[in-house]
């Protein structure tokens, strides 16, 4: 308790507009004491809009080059639902589990598409290469 009192005169006496005794050093670690929520929170909130920031970024620096259009066979699927009030058949999110029919690769597609596919069909698939050498695919239809 003595020391919560000390710490308050010294906060009383940081806000002074006379000259007190209290050094730099410990203004700043009253400051610190004070106001670490805040300080943890803005810096949060920072973090989080330069996560977004960067996203956009890449997309701008890594562009789309060339699109080709490939077909796939789908070997699995899973239902993910948007919203968990979403009635039966409408608002559904889909992801693919598609082996490409041109090099056997093995990719995975997220997509919201009109109608589901089934495990085994043909799919038609755009390829999308980027500047940097990656591809991603997005699902066509039909």
């Amino acid at each position: 308790m003595q020391r919560y009192i000390e710490e308050l005169c010294i906060a009383a006496q940081l806000f002074n507009m006379k000259k007190s005794n209290v050094s730099f050093r410990n203004r700043l670690l009253i400051w610190q004491y004070e106001y670490s929520d805040a300080v943890i929170g803005v810096t949060f909130f920072c973090a989080l809009a330069l996560i977004k920031s960067i996203a956009v970024m890449e997309l701008q620096i890594n562009p789309v080059v060339a699109t080709q259009r490939v077909m796939g066979v789908v070997e699995y699927i899973r239902v993910k639902p948007i919203s968990p009030y979403a009635m039966v058949g409408h608002d559904l999110y889909y992801t693919y589990d598609v082996r490409l029919n041109d090099d056997n690769t093995r990719i995975w597609i997220d997509d919201d598409v009109e109608r589901p596919h089934l495990v085994g069909s043909l799919i038609p698939i755009e390829r999308q290469h980027h500047k940097h050498g990656v591809d991603t695919y997005r699902l066509l239809n039909r």
